[in-house]
Order: structure tokens, then sequence, then C-alpha cells
């Protein structure tokens, strides 16, 4: 959970097992500026009509200046690694510890959703106390930032309901780990958080943006789930590529699909446009308190 990534990803120079309250005791490297996703070459690398080989090496490329990125692109390469097979045959498997390397990254520069999967991802390894503390800290900045009746508010809750079945309700020492993260990262957090919303504001506005679940008009589990749509230049979708979802990976698909119906203004510009897209579903079992 270091904000420290080297210039090749296979040259980390931290443990990714370290807990948050252990990590909150390093000096937090200097805030850079954040850049815009590399929305061009996530259409390469997400798109399964790609050849393999090309999507492998436009994915290697990234991860090669992974110390320059900004949260957008950290997310989404932790994304890449989490949802593994669902990748269209990227990945031949979730490979956790990527995932929680970038995502750790990508919360401390900035990047909120990124904390929700980093509680994901531990939950689904069984790492509890990781899990409530990153979905503590999730909660911490959705309630701060997002409207009281926002999909991620109720997101929010359910997550933290589910890692409670496991880790329990004592949730002290959490809170201590929590408040030092946050004590640790927060100027950098909001430094970069309010940069991402600037270029995501920026993207292509899209009109009838819907996601649906198959055979039913809520999830079985509230969920974060994270596409690239790609834009003609009479504003229909070319294609709404999937790229991952959390904690149910079977709908991803479905969802994707419902993506097809939206618009956006015509433009006399050939080149293709792009939206990265990051949706909360909420069924509506839980608020926060």
């Amino acid at each position: 959970m270091s904000d420290c990534i080297g210039r090749a990803a296979r040259a980390i120079v931290f443990s990714v097992a370290m807990g948050v309250a252990a990590v909150c005791n390093a000096q937090s490297a200097p805030n850079t500026a954040t850049k815009p996703p590399h929305e061009a070459a996530w259409a390469t690398i997400v798109d399964h009509d790609v050849p393999l080989e090309q999507r492998r090496k436009a994915l290697a490329a990234l991860e090669d200046d992974a110390g320059d990125l900004g949260p957008a692109d950290l997310y989404v390469l932790g994304s890449i690694y989490h949802s593994g097979r669902h990748s269209g045959g990227l990945l031949d498997q979730v490979d956790p510890i990527k995932a929680s390397l970038y995502f750790g990254n990508a919360a401390t520069r900035g990047s909120i959703p990124a904390m929700a999967k980093m509680a994901e991802l531990k939950l689904a390894s069984h790492e509890y106390r990781e899990a409530m503390n990153w979905a503590q800290i999730y909660g911490h900045y959705i309630l701060a930032e997002a409207p009281k009746k926002d999909a991620s508010h109720g997101y929010a809750a359910e997550l933290v309901k589910r890692i409670s079945w496991h880790f329990g309700n004592n949730t002290d020492d959490v809170m201590r780990d929590v408040d030092a993260y946050i004590a640790a990262h927060d100027a950098q957090i909001r430094a970069g958080a309010q940069e991402d919303a600037m270029f995501r504001a920026a993207q292509v506005r899209l009109d009838n943006a819907y996601l649906t679940t198959p055979g039913q008009t809520l999830p079985p589990l509230s969920c974060i789930a994270d596409f690239l749509v790609v834009l003609r230049a009479d504003g229909t979708v070319d294609r709404a590529l999937p790229i991952d979802i959390a904690p149910d990976q079977s709908m991803l698909e479905a969802m994707g699909h419902a993506l097809a119906k939206a618009r956006a203004a015509e433009t006399t510009d050939r080149s293709p446009r792009y939206a990265l897209m990051t949706a909360v579903l909420d069924n509506g079992r839980y608020r926060p308190r």
C-alpha cells in the first residue's frame, strides 16, 4: 500500500502484504500531478477482438511506466489483474499480488473506487482485518464526498456488512488503522481525487447509459463495475468493453450489453472517442448509519 511503484512492474520495492497500520508509519511519497488515463491503450488491452499478443504488449508497455501513471490508469491496471480470466483471456487467472499493488497505489493517489476494490480483494482472500480497513477508508471518503442518495452509500454499507459476517463488529483497532492511514495520506488522496474527477468530468458525456442485471431489476449484491465505452462520430456506441466487476463477475457481460444503447453528441472528428466508466449498483438493502 506504499505509493512507490518502480519503473517496471517487476521492480516492486515494497511488500504488498503490509497492512494499513504498517504503511501508515512510512513517509508518504511526494504528490505528483495526476495525468489523464491512457484511454486509447485501454481500448486495445480490453478489446477481446484484438489479437491476444497485441493486447499483452500494450499492457506490458503501460506497466513499464507504472511509476508515472495517474490514479485512473493504476485503478484500471488493478482491475485487469483482479478480473483475471474475465478479461477475455488476457490473463490465465486473477493475480491478487499485482491487483493489490495497483489498487493500493491508485488509492493513495486519489482513486476512491480503488479503496473499494482493495476491500473486495482482501475479503476474497480471507484477509478480513485488511478488508475492513479498506472498507472503512472507502466509506470515509464516500460519506464525505458523495450525495446521500448516491448508490455508493448503499454499496459501502453492504460491503462493510459482508466483511463483518467474517470479522465481527469490533472495529476499534480497525479505526485506529484507518485514522492513521487518513492522517498520512489524506492531502495526497484529496488532491489526486480532485484532479481525477476533473478528467472524468471532461470525458465524453453519455446519455441513456444505464446498467442492468440479467433477469432482475436489482443485483443480488451491490457491486462496482468498470467499462470502457468506444463511441462513433455519430454518437452511437461502437463497443462497450467490460473490464471488471466486484463482487460477482457473472454479471459483467450482461451489464455491458445494456451500455450499447448509450449515446453521445455527434462530432465531425472521425477519431474514436472513449469513456472510462466506473459505476456502482446498489440493491437498496443497506444504508450507512
